[in-house]
């Protein structure tokens, strides 16, 4: 809603404007994103480990908040998801979050993932952006 003022008037009319957004997107995902908050280290080729904090996760990926120096195709290790260290490509990037992409896992790596998001609630689809 947005109010307009009619200068030659002696009230404000409240005029309803519907929320448009010049940049609609599309939910490309094959998986269903679940809350997933835990710390993770993350490493990439020479550079030190930085640690993260996750976000959201599903059976294909993460993203997380890190203030690693990390580019898009990058190849890192994500410790301390599904049990142990799981490849995956960054994605996307938005300021300081960075969705990831697991390459192939493990079949154990694939069942525990599968198991955590069973026990989390859903996250709502493109709420970051990314």
């Amino acid at each position: 809603m947005r109010a307009r003022y009619e200068p030659s008037g002696e009230s404000m009319e409240t005029v309803a404007t519907p929320k448009t957004s010049s940049k609609t997107r599309v939910d490309r995902r094959v998986n269903p994103r679940y809350r997933f908050s835990v710390p993770i280290t993350i490493r990439c080729g020479e550079y030190p480990a930085a640690q993260g904090m996750t976000i959201e996760i599903s059976e294909t990926g993460l993203s997380a908040i890190t203030a690693a120096p990390l580019k898009i195709n990058d190849m890192v290790s994500l410790q301390s998801i599904a049990g142990g260290p799981v490849s995956a490509l960054v994605r996307h990037n938005v300021g300081r979050i960075f969705g990831f992409e697991f390459l192939p896992l493990k079949t154990e790596q694939v069942k525990k993932i599968r198991e955590i998001c069973a026990s989390l609630s859903r996250y709502p689809s493109n709420h970051l952006g990314i």
